[in-house]
């Protein structure tokens, strides 16, 4: 009887070990790829974003908050944008394609969700309560999500450039033997499966 108990309780401690080296391979795979530069970016931004909104909510409204906000948004939507502009030298063109996507989906989701769940509600909320239209909370919502807002609009139209550029440069560069990575067979390497080399 002992016997069984003891051999069930390897089995689930078996199982529940076997179960967390795969999440923790999938999340080690993930942190080494370039694509986590796309994340941090964007949640960057966005954390910037509320933090301005926190700093400016009680403080009369000025030009130098708004730089303020705007140039940390700035700051981090160049961050997402590094995977686009250097895929690794081994990239093939479905990585370039794939951390283009990539960039692109999350930075809309940024700028949409902020707006459509952060300042069209609150903005609406003001309306309801009568909050004076002078109040630093007016201009502390406006800095932020227009803050925000150009920041996502500035890095998806940098990163369309960009992409196009590094496609361009692959293709000239790539030789004959490089040709089957750059076609549209779509044989290459996942983007969130590490399959980025370092420079």
């Amino acid at each position: 009887m002992f016997d069984s108990i003891r051999s069930s309780h390897r089995r689930r401690r078996f199982s529940r070990d076997w179960e967390w080296e795969d999440v923790v391979d999938a999340v080690v795979d993930f942190v080494r790829s370039r694509s986590v530069w796309v994340v941090v970016g964007n949640m960057g931004s966005w954390v910037c974003a509320v933090m301005g909104l926190v700093y400016c909510w009680s403080r009369p409204p000025s030009f130098a908050q708004y730089a303020m906000i705007q140039l940390a948004c700035l700051a981090f939507q160049a961050v997402a944008l590094i995977p686009v502009g250097w895929p690794g030298k081994s990239a093939t063109r479905r990585d370039v394609d794939d951390v283009s996507d990539l960039h692109e989906g999350m930075t809309l989701m940024n700028v949409c969700g902020s707006w459509i769940f952060g300042v069209f509600p609150v903005v609406g909320l003001f309306i309801i309560f009568d909050v004076d239209t002078e109040s630093p909370r007016w201009s502390a919502v406006l800095f932020s999500g227009t803050a925000l807002m150009l920041a996502c609009v500035a890095g998806l139209i940098t990163g369309v450039f960009v992409c196009d550029k590094v496609r361009t440069l692959r293709s000239a560069g790539a030789g004959p033997s490089d040709a089957s990575d750059w076609g549209d067979s779509g044989d290459g390497v996942d983007v969130d499966s590490g399959g980025f080399d370092g420079d």
